[in-house]
């Protein structure tokens, strides 16, 4: 897993010529596995032995992987050279100024810090990385997301994840306790920061009964809003699951797995959150809330989305 983010370690160091040769590797990356030497110095309007001497510092900086066996010279972009483009995105629009190198959240598919905004507004950071760390078996569950692209480069699978959440938080932010998003470019989602605790990170002795039922009771009218505009989450756990400091209000977080409720295999996934939700509750906070009793009103909210 990465534990610090390696391209802030690099981006004092690079000049606006290297910034064009990662932008052309990406580019050319449409057409190329390796994209070959000469098509990156022809994008950059540079001589070879320069434009080989840049690529070979990015290439020791760990922002692009070189082949030479392949009867040609070539170039790929690493997922630390794509989180170099986006982060240079964002700062130019203006969006963060500064991000601490020290993650403040690690997931199956990424990770999270926080940055500044140029205002002082503190705001998360979140980067995908599904082909950085996933087996392809982890893949499956984005299969949605790409499954009609030709194109299936790890890195344009995570920037369609990103684009995918963004578009859920920027849906679902006005109507129900979600993160606000802020920007979003390539792989890389911002969103407001919440200073919180995952209900997996709890302790089983840190909710009574009470409360804990009373945290579920919240999960379930925030999930029922959600299902009532159309959207199924798709992989709620407690793990997705934020307990905010001081209001003790609940947060609904890592929304790229969600589908519309048009979808034919809304119907089913809905039924496992639930039971998902349900079960984690039952099991760590001993909270008896059967499916069979909360499964009408949602059914009601799926169907009534549909319009039917």
């Amino acid at each position: 897993m990465v534990s610090k983010l390696l391209a802030l370690e690099a981006y004092p160091n690079l000049r606006d010529l290297d910034f064009r040769i990662l932008r052309g590797v990406e580019l050319n990356m449409r057409h190329h596995r390796w994209v070959p030497l000469e098509d990156i110095a022809r994008f950059t309007r540079t001589d070879i032995e320069t434009a080989s001497f840049r690529l070979g510092k990015l290439d020791d900086w760990g922002l692009v992987a070189r082949r030479s066996d392949i009867g040609y010279i070539g170039y790929q972009l690493t997922i630390h050279g794509y989180d170099v483009l986006a982060i240079r995105a964002l700062a130019k629009k203006g969006v963060i100024e500064a991000i601490n190198p020290a993650h403040v959240g690690v997931g199956k598919d990424a990770d999270v810090y926080i940055g500044m905004t140029p205002s002082g507004e503190r705001v998360a950071v979140k980067f995908n990385r599904i082909g950085g760390r996933t087996a392809s078996r982890r893949a499956g569950y984005h299969g949605h997301v790409f499954q009609d692209k030709r194109h299936t480069s790890w890195l344009y699978v995570s920037r369609l994840i990103a684009k995918k959440e963004y578009e859920a938080l920027t849906l679902l932010s006005p109507i129900a306790r979600v993160p606000r998003p802020v920007a979003w470019n390539r792989h890389v989602v911002v969103m407001e920061f919440i200073e919180g605790t995952e209900l997996a990170e709890l302790r089983d002795t840190d909710l009574t009964r009470e409360e804990a039922a009373g945290i579920l009771d919240r999960v379930l009218e925030e999930y029922l809003k959600i299902v009532r505009f159309g959207i199924v989450h798709s992989d709620m756990s407690e793990f997705n699951v934020v307990l905010t400091h001081g209001e003790g209000e609940i947060l609904i977080i890592d929304w790229a797995q969600h589908i519309t409720t048009a979808h034919p295999e809304s119907y089913e996934l809905l039924k496992r959150d639930l039971r998902v939700v349900l079960n984690a509750f039952r099991r760590r906070w001993r909270v008896e809330k059967r499916f069979e009793d909360v499964w009408p009103e949602f059914e009601k909210a799926w169907l009534e989305s549909r319009g039917e």
